[in-house]
């Protein structure tokens, strides 16, 4: 992942700056520079476009980057914010082909999470019970009544507060996802919820069953879904 990119201030175009290219402050200039293979041309271009001109650098912030793509995937199109220390700026990095550089534009906005969800893996966690061949003993209805139980305990959960609720997370398939276990308060909740519908050997039963499944990466890992947009300045009417 890129963390660091050089902005010409005068023309507001950018590129990736790595941490072997050196430190700079506002020299037009770039000694000592060196590029990766698939970005030499794109130096050439910058430098012979730029010269003369102040440059500067911009820190990527981590937790302003959103893809289209799992991170693995070097193909995708990615937004991120970066800053000087005074200003922020809002980056849009595309790459189309693992034989292509990447290419970085500035764009006005900034990036707005929109709303979270969260919610259990039911598919899951119903064909993990089914291929328990009798070990789990509950008839279909029992095992409903359980999975409602997580359900409702997990929607009292504030989306703005859940990595509070949350005992670890582990990073998702794209920048937007998260997974998390939750903390033992909540399972106890849970178990709770569920006294008024099983027996004691119930309750036992299922007590061990999270127990056993629990752990972070396992089918009690909820999805924590990220929706987010960006946000454009107002276009002024003409006069």
């Amino acid at each position: 992942m890129v963390e660091k990119l050089i902005r010409c201030t005068q023309c507001n175009k950018v590129i990736p700056h790595y941490d072997r290219f050196g430190d700079f402050g506002e020299s037009s200039t770039l000694p000592g520079v060196e590029w990766a293979s698939d970005n030499l041309e794109g130096q050439k271009e910058f430098l012979e476009l730029h010269r003369g001109h102040v440059l500067e650098e911009l820190l990527v912030d981590p937790e302003a980057m959103v893809s289209d793509r799992p991170a693995f995937e070097p193909c995708r199109v990615t937004y991120m914010e970066a800053g000087n220390g005074k200003e922020r700026f809002l980056i849009k990095r595309v790459k189309e082909g693992y034989d292509r550089p990447a290419f970085y534009e500035l764009i006005p906005g900034q990036i707005r999470v929109a709303d979270i969800s969260l919610e259990i893996q039911e598919e899951e966690l119903r064909r993990k019970i089914g291929c328990l061949n009798g070990s789990f003993p509950l008839p279909p209805e029992k095992v409903g009544k359980f999975i409602e139980a997580f359900q409702e305990e997990v929607r009292g959960i504030s989306p703005e507060r859940w990595r509070e609720e949350m005992e670890s997370t582990l990073p998702g398939e794209n920048s937007l996802l998260t997974y998390g276990s939750i903390r033992d308060s909540l399972w106890e909740n849970v178990l709770h919820r569920c006294e008024k519908d099983f027996k004691d050997s119930e309750l036992e039963l299922i007590e061990r069953f999270i127990r056993d499944h629990r752990n972070l990466g396992n089918i009690f890992d909820l999805r924590i879904q990220n929706k987010v947009s960006i946000s454009t300045p107002l276009e002024k009417n003409p006069a």
